[in-house]
């Protein structure tokens, strides 16, 4: 890796000491975005079956809720230039308040979908001020050789609270009401972001280039000299940029399915809502186990296989899923394929921009692929609500994206193979 394209301050430090030396950058990360948005992934769909039943939405209303995630694609690019200009501690900040307000609303619905739907909005957009969006920002400046592994540690973090978290919530919903569990997950989120935030090292998490983070005879780039328009003429101008968004946008049209339809897709192949709960730990596990492996292997091996090879497993799994093979079984084995996959997306898609793309512009490049995936998730929920609609069933959409997610992942192949490759910007 030349010189100019290290991460800032850390010199030659080994593998397991760039760990070490920044702990505290990387249980920052942990924690704040690990109880926000990937947290809600898993807790939406163990209030839905609930909330269904209780106000009488059919599934395939309650399935376009995913179309609220287009809200997002006016909200990302926001957050993301201002966290490339005034920093992570900010702007999480920020975020942190707002996100427990949204879940006293939640608690407050009557049965309106449109209120469950506003409300719905404002949490993507409020919550990706302390997504990881935001968030890991803080491992992109700080590491260089354990990338990989450091988003591996943020990004598992989600996935192992889920893991108690779900089979708690929906007992604590069935025996206290999901008004006072949504309350419980408001006081959760607001004490892991306070925590989060007194953990950031003090001036870390903004772009502060000086003759001490880069040879003499590089010349430095003062951020506050180029314009938005220029950065983003510079992203938009590269082919890698295209590569990834194409290949996320395919892989990514299954996000609806285990974001907030899980554990009514699971319920559709005939075992009950607790049965349905129980599985999710074991999916939470295949996204850990997903999540370790994608990220050792990023650290040592060319990325495009790495990426290719970690995107392409549920397609097997969501294959199974549509089939007719209904056993809690193959159900679980389906989902912990699904698992080991989804839980690598996150990881992959920090991690590809944080390897081909400069530090100063991470956020900005990384906001638009975030739009990305949540255009495909959107339009998920379209196809699932369509699906449903038309067979009163899964299975159609489930075949549909096992193919997507096997023809995305294939895209891959075509990123830079060389690891000293000059980053973007």
């Amino acid at each position: 890796m030349p010189p100019s394209e290290r991460r800032c301050g850390d010199g030659d430090v080994s593998y397991w000491g760039e760990m070490r030396r920044n702990w505290r950058s990387l249980l920052a990360a942990s924690l704040g975005s690990g109880t926000s948005l990937p947290l809600f992934a898993y807790t939406n769909s163990a209030f839905a079956p609930h909330l269904i039943r209780e106000f009488g939405w059919s599934r395939a209303q309650f399935a376009l809720i995913g179309i609220a995630t287009l809200s997002t694609l006016l909200v990302l690019p926001v957050v993301g230039r201002l966290t490339d200009r005034v920093g992570v501690r900010r702007v999480a900040l920020l975020g942190t308040l707002l996100v427990p307000l949204c879940f006293v609303a939640y608690a407050m619905q009557n049965g309106d979908f449109v209120w469950y739907a506003t409300i719905f909005t404002v949490v993507l957009a409020v919550a990706s001020l302390t997504s990881p969006l935001v968030y890991t920002r803080l491992v992109a400046e700080k590491f260089e050789r354990a990338t990989g592994l450091a988003l591996t540690v943020v990004n598992c973090f989600p996935a192992a609270l889920a893991i108690v978290l779900v089979p708690a919530l929906n007992w604590w919903i069935e025996h206290f009401g999901w008004r006072s569990a949504y309350l419980a997950l408001g006081a959760l989120t607001l004490a892991g972001g306070l925590a989060a935030l007194a953990l950031i090292p003090r001036g870390q998490g903004r772009v502060r280039q000086s003759p001490e983070m880069v040879p003499e005879s590089v010349p430095t780039v003062d951020p506050a000299g180029r314009t938005a328009r220029q950065d983003y003429r510079t992203i938009t101008g590269s082919g890698v940029f295209w590569i990834v968004l194409g290949g996320m946008f395919l892989c990514l049209l299954q996000t609806p399915l285990h974001s907030s339809q899980m554990n009514l897709m699971l319920v559709d192949n005939g075992i009950s809502a607790q049965a349905a709960a129980n599985i999710v730990p074991l999916y939470a596990f295949g996204t850990i186990v997903g999540r370790i492996s994608c990220g050792l292997a990023l650290d040592r091996y060319p990325t495009p296989p790495v990426t290719a090879l970690s995107m392409i497993l549920p397609a097997i799994g969501f294959a199974l899923l549509g089939s007719t093979l209904d056993s809690v079984t193959v159900i679980g084995a389906a989902m912990f394929l699904v698992g080991l996959s989804i839980g690598a997306e996150s990881d992959l898609i920090s991690f590809l921009v944080a390897r081909y793309f400069q530090l100063r512009i991470y956020a900005t490049t990384l906001s638009l692929l975030y739009c990305v995936s949540f255009l495909a998730s959107a339009l998920g929920a379209l196809g699932i609500s369509w699906s449903l609609s038309a067979s009163g069933s899964f299975s159609p959409y489930l075949f549909f994206v096992a193919g997507s997610v096997a023809v995305g992942s294939s895209l891959f192949l075509l990123l830079p193979w060389q690891r000293d490759r000059a980053r973007i910007g």
